[in-house]
């Protein structure tokens, strides 16, 4: 039993380690001035992202990177909706 709980957390450690190294694209759109956010433009970023990774394959473990992304940033954008949509209101 002992070892099944050394390798969950292996795992998530693992995941924890891809996710930072992945980077988040919805912080990223909401951090840089020249972006301009929106609702749900993180996730479009993070998919762009990962077909760019795709057709452009350079190292082992780059597209799982980007893909795991994908749906951190769903998430982070779900969070930050009310805020995207009062700002970009006319």
């Amino acid at each position: 039993m002992h070892q099944g709980k050394l390798m969950s957390l292996y795992v998530s450690a693992l995941v924890l380690a891809f996710t930072l190294l992945g980077g988040c694209a919805t912080m990223r759109v909401h951090s840089d001035p020249n972006l301009t956010p929106g609702p749900y433009v993180g996730t479009k970023q993070a998919v762009s992202k990962t077909r760019q990774y795709w057709y452009e394959y350079d190292y082992y473990g780059q597209v799982a990177m980007a893909a795991l992304d994908v749906p951190l940033s769903l998430v982070a954008d779900t969070l930050l909706l009310p805020y995207d949509v009062y700002q970009n209101r006319p």
